[in-house]
């Protein structure tokens, strides 16, 4: 039942459960020592009147309610009795223990049934002869003491138990009112609405449960929101290219042309798919790194080998463009990561850096220690970066300028591979740039505890 599976409903059961128990314990102490201190005072109260009636000198027996007055002689007969009616049963033992020399109490009935509690004790007479006196009292009034009593505890246990429970539902509920709200908000916010925020009032666990919420509906946001600008940079990016391959393909077979023409239509579809093969490379890496899958075969990596062995690729493009190159790696430094995602991480930095300087222009690559980081600047005299663009230049398929960057074959990823590569090696990608002036990328990596010493030549 829907009803027993609500945390209020159960919380308040479990409580009227221990509050329950408790008052069955309460109730039953009570009641006993109740009873234990009636019985007792009833006992003092029969052993005074015998010792009373035993010191008189006359055996003057003064009658009162509900009391029994026996007399018996040396031999166990019964020689005196008030009320005449009342005849409690099995005083025998009782007796013959009082003669003995050892008083004693004894708890019987009478012939017609009634609870009776008798005292009996031995009285010396004169010529040394002895008879026993045996006091008792009707248990009546106890009895029906102990059964109001009763009534008034299971009464007094009713009532508090349906005001407990009454009273833990509305407690219950109040308490649990922000968790309705909670549900309520997270069943209005759907994906393509998480703007909505539930209500924090109170700084409690309730409240902190709330913010936590609200965090996690930010990242999500968030992630949805880059998830989406993901999908629609990258069907742009793929519907440009697939567009002028349809347009040439029709157009070199809308009539009979030229060798020269159809080369030309062969030329551009060939660039428009390396593009797109260039663009769904990147998008297939960034997808595999967001769901983790990325294998990353960690080595020791040279960087000033590492570098060497890319300056002589990177010389060749900046000379094509009339732009100096030069790399300065005094330490021999040595990291621990994947060389070849190393190596993309300065070739997408590096292609950037001849892409926007101009003729005439220099590229420098400086590799030096800091602590225990390697630290890599790579600095250009280029165009510059706005700095409005800066805190953006990492998101995927940012450009600043993506007419000329889609003419020079950028794709606008280079620098969020670059990033996501800095990162998982616990390193860092850091951007200056003034406009006119130039960029410097400074990028940092740990270094790994042993060091290379200098290479020689």
């Amino acid at each position: 039942m829907n009803f027993f599976k609500s945390i209020r409903t159960r919380l308040t059961l479990w409580y009227l459960v221990v509050l329950v128990i408790l008052l069955l314990l309460f109730s039953a102490v009570t009641y006993v020592i109740l009873a234990y201190n009636l019985y007792q005072n009833l006992d003092s109260t029969l052993q005074a009147r015998a010792n009373e009636i035993g010191t008189s000198p006359f055996r003057i027996y003064n009658e009162r309610a509900n009391e029994v007055f026996l007399v018996f002689d040396s031999t166990g007969t019964l020689v005196q009795q008030f009320p005449a009616g009342i005849q409690p049963a099995n005083v025998d033992d009782l007796v013959k223990q009082a003669l003995s020399g050892h008083s004693g109490f004894l708890t019987t009935v009478t012939a017609d049934k009634q609870g009776i509690r008798l005292y009996a004790a031995s009285v010396r007479l004169p010529f040394n002869s002895m008879e026993v006196i045996a006091v008792g009292q009707l248990t009546t009034g106890i009895t029906g003491t102990l059964d109001t009593f009763r009534y008034v505890l299971l009464f007094a246990i009713i009532s508090v138990v349906i005001l407990a429970g009454l009273g833990g539902l509305f407690l219950a509920s109040r308490v649990l009112k922000p968790v309705e709200q909670i549900t309520k908000t997270a069943q209005e916010i759907e994906e393509s609405d998480l703007s909505r925020r539930i209500t924090v009032k109170n700084d409690d666990e309730l409240g902190r449960l709330a913010s936590t919420l609200n965090d996690m509906i930010g990242r999500l946001e968030a992630a949805f929101s880059r998830q989406r600008q993901f999908t629609a940079d990258a069907s742009h990016e793929l519907r440009t290219p697939l567009a002028i391959m349809q347009a040439e393909a029709t157009l070199a077979l809308s009539k009979e042309r030229s060798e020269a023409d159809y080369r030309k239509s062969l030329e551009t579809i060939s660039q428009e798919s390396a593009y797109m093969s260039s663009v769904i490379g990147k998008l297939l890496f960034l997808a595999r790194s967001d769901a983790g899958k990325e294998q990353l075969n960690f080595e020791d990596v040279e960087l000033k080998e590492l570098i060497t062995q890319l300056s002589t690729n990177v010389e060749a493009l900046a000379a094509d463009k009339g732009i100096k190159f030069s790399v300065d790696a005094p330490e021999n430094l040595l990291v621990y990561g994947d060389k070849v995602k190393i190596r993309q991480l300065f070739i997408n930095i590096l292609e950037n850096a001849v892409r926007y300087t101009p003729e005439g222009g220099y590229i420098s690559v400086s590799i030096l220690k800091k602590d225990k980081n390697a630290v890599i600047a790579i600095s250009d005299t280029g165009i510059g970066i706005p700095a409005e663009h800066l805190p953006h230049i990492f998101e995927r398929f940012y450009r600043v300028d993506k007419a000329r960057s889609r003419a020079d074959g950028g794709v606008g990823l280079g620098l969020a591979i670059a990033k996501y590569i800095a990162d998982s090696h616990n390193g860092k990608i850091e951007v200056a740039s003034q406009i006119g002036k130039g960029t410097t990328f400074t990028i940092t990596l740990p270094l790994k505890k042993e060091t290379l010493p200098p290479s020689k030549g």
